[in-house]
């Protein structure tokens, strides 16, 4: 597949329950996100507090 095609997700947040940001000032760089799928599985990422930052930053700038 090259760039530029669009391909289908792996992931569905129909398969999630529960997401979860968990933000501690010992490790300001990295956010934990807990994802609990609906077989009961559950998953920790660590996640680049900057990536969060720039969502958040654009999910605001949508309600403005």
């Amino acid at each position: 597949m090259g760039p530029g095609i669009p391909r289908e997700p792996r992931v569905s947040l129909e398969d999630v329950r529960h997401l979860e940001l968990r933000y501690s000032r010992a490790h300001p760089h990295k956010i934990d996100l807990s994802v609990e799928y609906v077989d009961g599985r559950i998953k920790v990422f660590e996640v680049d507090r900057y990536l969060i930052e720039r969502l958040l930053e654009q999910l605001e700038d949508r309600k403005a």
